[in-house]
Order: structure tokens, then C-alpha cells, then sequence
């Protein structure tokens, strides 16, 4: 939050997570739906506490959430 993500690092974690829509918080989709994917990664660069947080790259893959889908990963990978 102190150090905003560029655009490119956005765009970036985008790829890796499978599109920029995979990084909006999410209690801002609603409100964040209508942008364009370019908007989008303006928007979430210049608004870091839109970004879903945590971020949590393992090395091998890069998980966005604590969901439980992103809880089973993780004991999968660290099991």
C-alpha cells in the first residue's frame, strides 16, 4: 500500500493470475466492472487498496485472495 504498484507490475501480475480482472478486490468488482482491461489497470495502479490482497507468489504460481481454493493450493504446494 505505501509503494502502489506500476502499471507494468499490474499488467504483469495480470498475466500470471489469468487477466487483470483476477486482481480487483473483491467488494470493488461491482463497481469496477464496466472498465476496459487498460482502464482497469490505470485504475487498480493508481487505487493500490483496490487490489485483492494478499498476493502470494510461491515461486510457482502466483495466488490472489485467502480463499479456500487458494488455502487448498497452498497446503497442496506446502503439503
Amino acid at each position: 500500500m505505501k509503494k502502489p504498484l506500476s502499471e507494468t507490475e499490474v499488467r504483469a501480475l495480470a498475466a500470471r493470475l489469468g487477466g487483470v480482472r483476477e486482481l480487483i478486490a473483491p467488494k470493488r468488482k461491482a463497481e469496477l466492472g464496466a472498465l476496459g482491461e487498460e482502464e482497469l489497470v490505470r485504475h487498480l495502479a493508481a487505487n493500490p487498496n483496490h487490489v485483492r490482497r494478499p498476493l502470494i507468489d510461491t515461486g510457482k504460481q502466483l495466488l490472489a485472495g485467502f480463499t479456500a481454493d487458494v488455502r487448498a493450493a497452498l497446503d497442496k504446494e506446502l503439503g
